[in-house]
């Protein structure tokens, strides 16, 4: 049985390349609520689970724009899927960072969209799995500009700010200051993100430490917050160089459609 292609299937991203087209798997829903579904698999797989056929080609651009060319588009057991080139989900260097990028350009543009993020969630026991996220329809359908950032924990003592307002830079500053007794080693620009280096190790803790590297994130979501950032997701997207990952946060700022 041929696969059922959804009526306008937008056209290919680079010239040349035939559109895929996509079997329907429309979004769950109870009254006015629709559910969808992004997975990210294996290394370098980005799927569309549920969702409506106008968002391919909205979030085709957002992987475009801030990950880069996309190796192939295609469909897997029904969805849209995506396969990148190079290895987000696996990334060092400057994939690391421009995979935060990434995440934040899909959740934006999936605001603006009118859908707001449930949960990022681990639904999978495969070994270096990463996060699905849920999405819902917004009660605010149109909510205009997004303004999200990312802050990633890499290594065991270090933290990156990705693509943040350069007013947040101090104010995270002071907040680790405040709380981690031990203090900053360095700042330094790492792939356009703003990096801390902090003494001590508070991403391979114990003791006291582990205690305190705990209040610290606190008093940078604290005071985040006072500057209306709001945390929106903590995503699971790397597996890191020994297997061992943390998850990295995604801010966005409160407003009329999410708060």
């Amino acid at each position: 049985m041929d696969t059922p292609s959804y009526p306008g299937t937008p056209a290919p991203l680079y010239p040349g390349v035939a559109a895929p087209s996509y079997s329907g798997y429309p979004a769950p829903f109870n009254q006015q609520v629709r559910v969808c579904c992004i997975s990210l698999n294996e290394s370098d797989k980005i799927r569309l689970i549920g969702t409506p056929p106008e968002l391919t080609l909205p979030i085709r651009q957002a992987i475009a724009g801030s990950w880069g060319p996309i190796q192939r588009e295609g469909v897997y057991s029904g969805v849209p899927e995506f396969k990148l080139l190079g290895n987000p989900w696996y990334g060092q260097g400057i994939e690391a960072v421009n995979s935060r990028r990434l995440i934040t350009a899909i959740l934006r543009t999936m605001a603006q969209c009118g859908w707001n993020l449930i949960q990022a969630a681990d639904v999978s026991k495969k070994e270096r799995d990463k996060d699905s996220l849920f999405f819902e329809t917004s009660v605010v359908p149109d909510v205009g500009q997004v303004d999200m950032f990312s802050m990633s924990f890499n290594r065991t003592d270090r933290i990156r700010l990705i693509d943040a307002p350069e007013f947040v830079i101090p104010i995270v500053k002071g907040a680790i200051l405040m709380q981690w007794k031990q203090g900053i080693n360095m700042e330094q620009k790492y792939h356009k993100s703003h990096e801390f280096k902090l003494n001590g190790n508070p991403f391979w803790a114990d003791g006291f430490e582990a205690v305190t590297s705990r209040v610290m994130l606190s008093q940078i979501l604290a005071a985040l917050r006072a500057q209306g950032y709001k945390l929106y997701s903590s995503v699971d997207i790397s597996s890191g160089n020994d297997g061992h990952d943390v998850e990295s946060w995604v801010f966005r700022r409160i407003g009329p459609a999410w708060s």
